[in-house]
């Protein structure tokens, strides 16, 4: 499972924990880079806690994460990671 190697054991057994096994399974690997560079690009510094917390974003369309992503930076102004960081309820706009 490609997972491991992006998160430390603890993270990894909290998605083990959060998600349906088969779901995992299904993640495509690529997309997944995609989106996790995509993120590391905006200096995002909570990677970790996405996945575990909102691992549906990684199987969304590249260019749909990052349209959520400069939406959510139009809304919240420069320091948009650090707001978002601060309460990561903001994601669910990129999942709806």
């Amino acid at each position: 499972m490609f997972l491991s190697k992006y998160l430390d054991d603890f993270s990894f057994e909290e998605v083990l924990d959060n998600y349906n096994f088969e779901f995992i399974c299904q993640l495509d690997e690529e997309n997944f880079v995609n989106i996790y560079n995509l993120l590391k690009k905006y200096n995002f510094y909570f990677i970790n806690d996405i996945i575990v917390n909102y691992l549906e974003i990684f199987t969304l369309n590249y260019e749909i994460v990052e349209q959520g992503i400069l939406s959510l930076k139009e809304k919240l102004g420069d320091k948009f990671v650090y707001i978002i960081g601060n309460d990561m309820r903001y994601l669910n706009e990129l999942l709806d």
